[in-house]
């Protein structure tokens, strides 16, 4: 058998691997072995695996090696999977001191279909607390670094799963995203991602399900890899095969602004690159501008927290609370009375964004619920009307690049608004790697007395060489259509000299 070195393995993609070894070129342990080498060596840095499952992973790969690949496309291939996920014997805690003696009685629906397809887990990855915030730490676990800073985050909730798969820990991850959450995380980690139509993949088997089955906000699961043909065959592999279909022709519309918060030089400039590739790849090109994003936040986060909070705080009893989760419990439980008062005094410092949000935020009764429900569904007719003929849309993943550890907290909406949106609308959305920021393009904003603003120029502060993305959106059932341009963008993108490829190795990791 070729002996292939432990480097070129991580940095293989699952569709490699996956030929190498259903042709006898590899063997499953050789792969497994490598990747697990590749967490011994650099996860003490990155901090992204919470349940190690070498020894099993070891296991079955000695089982895949006796086996044929017939039938199984991930047949060997290492992957790594987000902690919320249900994997036999092991703990699904989402950051909660209380769960920490939790042990899955069986494997989620994903994870038995990705075994079935023959995948192999290493490991389960790093997530904030409940998973609503776009950073990965939590009282339990600590913090997960992005690979390609450690004093950056890999963003969330899924960050572990886009550390894991930047760094080499398995050639396919699997998330979930009912806000950006695989989205977040591809953008900061130099990655590809994909947040289906809600339904598309089942979220059976994870702590997604208690976590926001009372919110009208469809959360879904996605996969995340290091190109977009392994999407594909991810999705394939999950039950739910995209048809391939080519870029050519598509109407494709762009925006860099969304009219609430300005996104950062590099990734305005990404976009519209993208924008020119797509054009020289033959699709027809045009700016658009999103309507009214305003009424999708107020929606997001009027039905986010129309139980004033009480599921979460149900939840958090035992446990230790994550500063941001107070922050998050303290908007949903003030009181509804009192609300334009406290509004009013962050806007007299200046908090103007501050101000807005809690007059979004707040409990409900059942009947400002449907409302909210009914308000829901005519963004989506309206944003529907003014998209025309329009295919795809692309534009920016988030407003920043990688945060500093921390710095979502003060950024709130603005790290979310570019991804809510398609949250909101319950659209395939996907990101692909596009670009690094370049020096000179860390200085673009003006010193604010806004706290958000000002939080998004400290960020892009020391920001160059970090990867940024382009958000890809179709409408619901088109995840043909998101990957066809997705792939023409990587194909674009990675002929540039700014692409971002693997951001760590153990020699220069620190």
């Amino acid at each position: 058998m070729a002996e292939t070195t432990q480097p070129d393995l991580t940095g293989l993609s699952a569709s490699e691997l996956a030929r190498l070894i259903a042709s006898r070129q590899l063997s499953a342990t050789e792969a497994v072995k490598a990747h697990i080498k590749r967490i011994e060596e650099l996860d003490g840095r990155v901090h992204a695996v919470v349940v190690p499952l070498f020894g099993e992973a070891l296991a079955e790969a000695a089982k895949a090696d006796g086996m044929s690949a017939q039938g199984r496309p991930l047949h060997g291939v290492p992957v790594t999977v987000k902690e919320c996920f249900h994997v036999k014997g092991t703990a699904s805690t989402v950051g909660l001191d209380a769960k920490r003696d939790h042990r899955a009685g069986e494997d989620a629906e994903l994870v038995a279909r990705l075994k079935a397809a023959g995948a192999i887990v290493v490991a389960k990855t790093n997530v904030p607390q409940l998973l609503i915030y776009v950073e990965a730490d939590n009282p339990l676990y600590g913090r997960t670094n992005n690979p390609w800073n450690l004093a950056r985050s890999p963003g969330g909730s899924s960050g572990g799963e886009g550390a894991a798969i930047a760094a080499g820990y398995g050639a396919l991850g699997l998330g979930t995203d009912v806000g950006g959450s695989v989205r977040v995380p591809a953008h900061f980690c130099g990655l590809q991602s994909l947040k289906p139509t809600p339904g598309k993949l089942s979220l059976r088997g994870t702590e997604d399900e208690t976590l926001f089955s009372h919110v009208a906000i469809p959360d879904t699961a996605g996969p995340l890899a290091r190109s977009v043909g392994d999407l594909r065959l991810a999705m394939a592999a999950l039950g739910a095969s995209v048809n391939e279909t080519s870029a050519r022709g598509l109407r494709v519309g762009f925006y860099v602004d969304d009219g609430y918060f300005p996104a950062s030089t590099a990734i305005r400039r990404a976009v519209q690159e993208g924008a020119r590739g797509l054009e020289a790849a033959g699709c027809s090109v045009k700016e658009f501008s999103p309507p009214d994003i305003l009424e999708a936040l107020q929606v997001f986060y009027g039905l986010f927290t129309a139980d004033g909070g009480a599921k979460f705080k149900s939840l958090l009893k035992g446990s230790t609370t994550d500063v941001r989760i107070k922050d998050l419990m303290t908007l949903g439980s003030i009181p509804n009375p009192l609300r334009p008062a406290v509004a009013a005094l962050y806007g007299l410092r200046g908090q103007r964004r501050v101000a807005q949000l809690v007059g979004w935020a707040g409990k409900r009764s059942q009947a400002e619920t449907a409302a909210l429900v009914a308000r829901r569904d005519a963004y989506r007719q309206r944003f529907l009307a003014a998209l025309g003929g329009i295919d795809v849309l692309i534009s920016p993943p988030c407003s920043v690049p990688a945060v500093t550890h921390g710095a979502a907290r003060q950024l709130g909406t603005a790290s979310v608004c570019y991804t809510v949106l398609y949250n909101v609308l319950g659209w395939p959305a996907g990101v692909v790697a596009a670009t690094r920021v370049k020096v000179g393009e860390e200085k673009g904003r003006s010193a604010s007395r806004d706290l958000v603003e000002e939080t998004a120029r400290k960020v892009d502060e020391a920001s160059a060489g970090l990867p940024v993305g382009v958000q890809v959106a179709s409408k619901p059932g088109r995840e043909d259509l998101v990957l066809a341009a997705m792939a023409a963008l990587e194909s674009h993108f990675r002929s540039g000299p700014d692409y971002p490829l693997t951001p760590i190795t153990p020699s220069t990791a620190g």
